[in-house]
């Protein structure tokens, strides 16, 4: 595998706005305010590391501690379980149903556990040891599928619909929009949050794909918020695992037969939400699938800084970001995207760690050299 990166030449063409609504976002804002004991992951600033990559600012959302939860996901999970309950799709009786490759399986399960409702959560066939048990510590029922995280989401999809359950999935597909709809919503938390607490929107902004929820959520919000002054915005994929550059590429969806293995194991998808993927594919300024050593570096950078930036322990889905902005400013088969990226010696770039080191095994043997790839 190498790097490899794709300009989307029309992404300025047309303004933008967005998959959602204002109403929409006024929806998420009032969950919010009506739960303020779910308080906002900090925005950090990463100085030292900034004047080391030659850049004018490194801002990092850190959702390594989402409450007690080590990843992002469950600002759309818990938004959209409380709007199933109040259109009273959902009630104490009801079985909520999830395939996962870790945060969303946990964060489903952690709401279910709350209201006292049932989750039923569907893992692929080599998902981590250590992931499922921190869901199955939540009380969650698991189910190991026979096939790879694309494989075990039909699967649960067909057994929800088979058996009565409520299928709660991060990604979409035709026949199936709301629910996703509601936690890329959520997700815009995230957006939100980092704004209120930078002075200057960033320059460039990188986020990391899968199935492209967070992704869309990102851009949709900055395209909502700023049209086509909005910051210069990059999906980041593993290599082997870039659906949503593949259907940029292609100019219409694309799915990867069973992609290979990766360090960043939440980003292992090979088949892109339906409804993100015109978001992504009409406004993402560009695409980079990077190798799993880049990724490597950044936990490594992360969790070992330099001069007085704050350590961050980032699992490797989380770090992908980073790791993207390393390969991007360092590997010179991707100049082109860095030009046109206008990164410089002036640009205020802003990553999103989306998870913290949830497999402490992996992350040790990351952090002495003997995972890279």
């Amino acid at each position: 595998m190498t790097n490899r990166y794709f300009l989307n030449s029309t992404a300025r063409a047309n303004v933008a706005t967005g998959l959602f609504t204002g109403d929409e976002y006024a929806q998420v804002a009032t969950f919010y305010d009506n739960h303020p004991q779910i308080t906002p992951t900090p925005l950090r600033s990463l100085s030292a590391l900034a004047d080391k990559l030659g850049i004018g600012a490194l801002l990092v959302k850190d959702e390594t501690a989402r409450g007690d939860l080590p990843a992002f996901k469950i600002t759309g999970v818990a938004f959209t379980v409380d709007r199933l309950w109040a259109a009273g799709q959902i009630n104490s009786d009801s079985v909520l149903v999830a395939a996962t490759a870790g945060n969303h399986g946990r964060a489903l399960a952690r709401v279910a556990r709350e209201r006292s409702l049932h989750a039923k959560i569907y893992v692929p066939c080599d998902a981590s040891p250590a992931r499922v048990e921190a869901i199955r510590n939540e009380g969650a029922e698991i189910i190991v599928s026979s096939g790879n995280y694309d494989f075990a989401v039909k699967q649960a999809a067909d057994e929800a619909q088979a058996n009565g359950g409520v299928i709660v999935s991060d990604t979409a597909w035709p026949g199936y929009e709301q629910i996703p709809r509601w936690i890329k919503a959520g997700y815009s938390r995230v957006m939100i949050e980092a704004a209120q607490a930078w002075e200057t929107k960033p320059d460039v902004v990188l986020v990391q794909g899968g199935v492209g929820g967070l992704v869309c959520a990102a851009l949709s919000w900055l395209c909502w918020r700023y049209g086509n002054e909005r910051p210069y915005f990059i999906a980041c994929e593993p290599s082997g695992s870039d659906c949503l550059q593949a259907a940029a590429r292609a100019e219409h969806p694309v799915t990867l037969d069973n992609p290979p293995p990766t360090l960043m194991e939440c980003l292992r998808c090979g088949e892109a939400s339906s409804i993100a993927l015109p978001i992504i594919s009409a406004a993402a300024d560009a695409f980079v699938a990077i190798d799993d050593e880049w990724c490597a570096r950044a936990m490594r950078t992360l969790a070992r800084p330099t001069d007085d930036d704050p350590p961050i322990v980032a699992g490797a889905s989380g770090a992908c970001g980073l790791a993207s902005l390393l390969a991007i400013l360092q590997d010179e088969t991707l100049r082109a995207l860095r030009e046109a990226s206008g990164l410089n010696a002036d640009s205020r770039v802003l990553v999103i760690v989306t998870e913290g080191a949830t497999d402490p095994a992996l992350y040790a043997r990351v952090m002495n050299g003997s995972a890279n790839c």
